[in-house]
């Protein structure tokens, strides 16, 4: 555990009204005293970087159980505390689904450093209309439940596995895609959306849509919280910082699922993201084999890594731009998340809870180079960017960890 003072920095912990200069003491992983002129024998020097909360990803893949050649949930966690997180959330679709409590207790018995937090299938093996047991999942550990990229399309069964959820008080997250329509249409993000929304509408359940890429999703999800439904949504850096016209040479790092939008689907995240009709960036880190990736676009599976540039991606499209203040963009990568996925010790920064922060050098200049990821996969669509500022180090569960 570590024990020092994190010394001049900007802490910015919007629910906690912090956004100035100050030190901050952990002692044994617990924060103790927020304020100036704060003395230790350990002292770790942060003038002109920014402490925030700890970034919190609710929408992830670590691949294990039974794909640990694309990921395993230690080089995923690794992964993660390099981009700064301290809270991931692994979607089910592993083999063995996990839908069950022996997978879940087999996931968070693999976790270490940070907290995971595991999201369980709707329906079990996620191709079925066999709900699973809602209460059951929850009391091991669950914290929310998707079919992910297995999307329910039987409204019926849909209405019955909201209203159940309802009942045990838990998240469903939607990755919403009408199969009727080829997928690289914007038709097929927004008729799902739409019949889900419908749906959602008869019942009292919190409903989450993951990776919201198209403009009509972003307009239906507008007008359903303007008319107070319990509905939030996500988007992926992906999303807002590249359109389907960067793709080079028809490559596979460029193929996920959504599928880069037009230059207009990407300007109306960007407005989402602005005015709030979006809560949440999240990555879908979704590694692969380089390999796989190197395959022809048709064969090549769907899904890139994203957690080591998803900040500075976001900082650069949004806070050096001057789009958005440094606190709201901490809103929508770790305070907005903790709070839709009740997260006691992520999202702030607060004396007696555990340290979970992130530590951010703006003036930092580097160059993505995916060899250098801590994730198994070695490949990425931002291979050659250049962003501005970057995580340099990631206190979590109240250990200190360097990234560069």
């Amino acid at each position: 555990m570590f024990s020092g003072v994190l010394k001049n920095a900007l802490i910015v912990s919007p629910l906690d009204d912090l956004n100035e200069v100050a030190d901050i003491m952990v002692q044994d992983g617990i924060v103790t005293k927020i304020g100036r002129g704060l003395a230790h024998e350990t002292v770790i020097e942060l003038s002109g970087c920014v402490v925030m909360p700890g970034l919190v990803e609710m929408h992830c893949h670590l691949r294990e159980p039974g794909f640990e050649n694309k990921e395993t949930i230690e080089t995923g966690i690794e992964s993660a505390i390099a981009g700064g997180y301290t809270a991931v959330c692994p979607m089910a679709n592993t083999n063995p689904v996990n839908d069950n409590p022996d997978v879940l207790k087999f996931v968070k018995q693999r976790s270490n450093k940070i907290e995971v937090h595991p999201i369980c299938a709707v329906t079990k093996g996620l191709t079925s209309s066999d709900i699973v047991d809602f209460k059951t999942l929850k009391a091991y550990g669950a914290i929310a439940f998707s079919n992910d990229g297995k999307p329910l399309e039987d409204m019926k069964l849909l209405k019955e596995a909201l209203i159940k959820a309802a009942a045990a008080d838990v998240l469903v997250i939607s990755h919403a895609e009408d199969s009727k329509y080829n997928p690289l249409q914007n038709e097929s993000e927004y008729s799902a959306v739409l019949r889900e929304l419908e749906v959602v509408k008869e019942t009292d359940a919190r409903y989450h849509f993951a990776h919201i890429s198209t403009k009509e999703s972003v307009e239906l999800i507008r007008e359903a919280k303007e008319e107070g439904w319990n509905v939030t949504c996500e988007t992926a850096p992906h999303y807002f910082t590249l359109s389907k016209d960067d793709i080079e040479n028809n490559h596979a790092r460029f193929k996920m699922n959504p599928p880069l939008r037009s230059q207009e689907d990407v300007q109306a995240i960007i407005d989402g993201l602005l005015d709030g009709t979006i809560d949440v960036i999240a990555t879908d880190h979704a590694p692969h084999t380089i390999e796989e990736k190197n395959m022809s676009f048709e064969r090549a599976p769907m899904g890139i890594v994203g957690f080591e540039t998803a900040f500075s991606l976001a900082y650069q499209t949004f806070v050096k731009s001057g789009y958005m203040t440094l606190p709201s963009l901490v809103r929508k990568i770790s305070s907005n998340p903790s709070i839709i996925l009740n997260l006691e010790n992520q999202g702030h920064i607060r004396c007696g809870f555990r340290a979970n922060l992130t530590i951010f050098d703006p003036s930092v200049s580097w160059v993505v180079e995916a060899k250098k990821f801590r994730s198994k996969c070695k490949i990425s669509p931002f291979e050659g960017k250049n962003l501005q500022g970057k995580v340099i180090a990631t206190v979590a569960n109240g250990s200190y960890y360097k990234n560069v």
